[in-house]
């Protein structure tokens, strides 16, 4: 960080003449930068007019040439005529061919199955109705680029023949190739299509523009044959600025392009210049300020180290600055020597003042702690009957849970025994009912036995009847006889039946009878569970409400504790401040001690306490 005066000065200067000199040099530059963007233009606008020019009256040439052979276009020796043109159009060959198929070469025989209306330069002629110019193509023989020229004439508004020559583009690639507005800038002509016709590099003859440049199209191509201004891209690795023109009587383009660093060199000389004349000026600038501002802070320097030798040391305030002379200077000392003596007198105020606070911050202090002390012990026990009471209130809330859950169960156990009490009832009902079951069996079982006793007087009775009645009589004494078995089987069997049914009777009435006294056993048992479950009520009842009671008194407990918990932390925060107090009056003493003052305080610490002023009892 910058500490001298001096130093800032010289540094604003030399920013603000910085500054001046940058903006300077951006106006120059960028009205510079307009000029050259301009002048630019206009050389690239000229070269590729000039040389656009240049391939055009070569073109016009050559199709002028191609027309005047009209007047042999019916004739029956154009030999000569087209033999004239191939040497002084330095055509490669000329030919010229009738709409029967029939056609006539200068340089060449003709191929065997040749028909002229089939190749593109007759089509192409035929249909534009005027001379044109073919696609380039390499020609086989020679290997060089060649165009053909093609010219239709017309006998009465019918085509009657074409003409046409085939002719080298050296003439076009040496006009290409001397293209050169600087050292590294070039031009190249290209198609409609966007296929090159003339490159400096012939190996790129016939390849598509795209290869120069990816951003480069046909499209692209048409857009800067009419652009207002040339437009940037990248060829061969370097910056170029392109700007087309378009070769009339074709669809051919000359795209001139201008190496952007070699065209912007001017621009760069400038900046160059601007940025050593701002490094010259700051240089002198800062020399010259330098020695000036050393003459005008001379002065300023003296009273500076006048202040530091009244600053340093032990702080003597008796100290004063010269004042000699009337600047500003002089003013600085004038004012700070009375602003010493003024700080002189409120540092022997603020001594005397000291002292009676340190004396009155230490009784504070004293009594704070004591205070503090006392206040602890009594939270410490208070915390101990807290514990104490949340021990007995979790005690009798434990006993308050257990009698609620006695009391469940008792409820439950009633109504067990409630229910056990109806099902006796339901087992003694069903004994009586069997009972009554069991002797309704028995006197069903007393008439069977009746029903088989007369069965057997029957059977008797038949048999005595059959014997009376001889042979007559033996089948039916026979049935009689075995009625009468089965009837002495039947009441055999109900003897023993009602044998039973008495027992099972006896044992139904016995059951029945400890039914009943088990149902009276459980009406007991239930009354008993009853009254245990109303004895468990009240028991739950008064242990909730002295559950409850020792909640409240928990609570109170809780809130005093917190209250002389509050108290305790207010103690010790004020115990902190008087100890905060007693060092800051320490401290100020200190202070004050360092500085050497005119006069001593005739006061004693104890005299400048307030009269009447009580120390702080002792602690007990």
């Amino acid at each position: 960080m910058l500490t001298s005066l001096r130093l800032r000065i010289l540094i604003a200067t030399l920013v603000v003449i910085a500054v001046a000199l940058l903006i300077n040099g951006a106006a120059s530059y960028f009205t510079v930068e307009s000029h050259n963007d301009d002048q630019i233009t206009r050389n690239l606008e000229a070269v590729a007019h000039g040389n656009a020019q240049a391939i055009e009256e070569w073109v016009d040439a050559r199709a002028g040439m191609l027309a005047a052979l009209e007047p042999v276009a019916t004739s029956d020796a154009p030999m000569p005529a087209l033999e004239q043109l191939r040497v002084s159009g330095d055509f490669m060959n000329t030919y010229i061919a009738d709409t029967r198929g029939g056609v006539v070469f200068s340089a060449s025989e003709t191929p065997e199955g040749y028909d002229p209306r089939e190749r593109p330069w007759y089509r192409q002629a035929a249909e534009a109705g005027e001379v044109v110019v073919t696609a380039p193509y390499a020609d086989a023989t020679s290997d060089k680029l060649v165009v053909t020229f093609a010219a239709p004439f017309y006998r009465d508004g019918d085509l009657v023949a074409v003409a046409g020559g085939d002719v080298a583009l050296d003439a076009i690639i040496d006009i290409v190739d001397q293209i050169a507005p600087t050292p590294s800038s070039l031009a190249f002509l290209a198609t409609a299509d966007g296929t090159l016709v003339a490159h400096p590099d012939p190996e790129m003859s016939l390849a598509p523009v795209s290869e120069l440049s990816p951003t480069l199209s046909a499209a692209a191509l048409a857009e800067l044959t009419g652009a207002a201004s040339p437009l940037p891209a990248e060829l061969a690795g370097a910056d170029k600025l392109l700007l087309g023109n378009g070769i009339e009587g074709t669809d051919w383009q000359l795209v001139v392009a201008l190496d952007e660093h070699e065209a912007t060199a001017g621009l760069r000389g400038i900046m160059s210049a601007s940025a050593i004349t701002l490094v010259l000026v700051g240089l002198g600038a800062a020399l010259l300020l330098g020695l000036l501002l050393k003459v005008v802070f001379r002065r300023l320097l003296a009273a500076r180290d006048a202040m530091e030798n009244v600053a340093s040391g032990q702080g003597d305030l008796t100290r004063r600055l010269p004042e000699d002379g009337s600047d500003e200077v002089a003013q600085i000392a004038n004012a700070f020597n009375r602003f010493v003596s003024r700080m002189e007198s409120v540092m022997l105020t603020i001594r005397d003042s000291s002292e009676s606070v340190h004396v009155a911050a230490t009784e504070i202090a004293q009594g704070g702690q004591d205070l503090s002390r006392r206040t602890e012990n009594a939270a410490s026990s208070l915390q101990q009957t807290s514990a104490s009471m949340e021990e007995i209130t979790s005690t009798v809330e434990h006993t308050a849970e257990s009698s609620r859950q006695a009391n469940g169960l008792a409820e439950s156990a009633n109504e067990v025994a409630r229910r056990g009490g109806e099902a006796v009832g339901q087992v003694v009902a069903t004994m009586d009912g069997i009972s009554d079951s069991s002797r309704q069996i028995g006197e069903i079982v007393t008439m069977m036995d009746s029903i088989a006793f007369q069965t057997n007087l029957l059977a008797l009775n038949a048999s005595v009847e059959a014997a009376r009645a001889g042979e007559q009589g033996r089948g039916f004494a026979v049935v009689a006889g075995e009625v009468r078995q089965l009837a002495s089987r039947s009441a055999e069997a109900a003897k023993q039946i009602k044998g039973l049914i008495d027992t099972s009777v006896e044992r139904t009435e016995e059951g029945a009878a400890q039914v009943r006294a088990a149902g009276e056993t459980m009406e007991e048992i239930v009354e008993s569970v009853t009254r245990v479950t109303d004895v468990l009520g009240e028991i739950t009842a008064a242990t909730g409400e002295q559950s409850e009671g020792i909640g409240q008194v928990n609570v109170a407990v809780s809130e005093l504790d917190r209250m002389t918990q509050q108290n305790a932390a207010l103690v010790e925060e004020s115990t902190t401040a008087a100890e905060q107090l007693k060092e800051q009056s320490d401290r100020l003493a200190e202070a004050v001690g360092g500085f050497t003052l005119g006069q001593q305080a005739e006061a004693s610490p104890a005299a400048a306490l307030p009269a009447g002023r009580q120390r702080l009892a002792e602690p007990a």
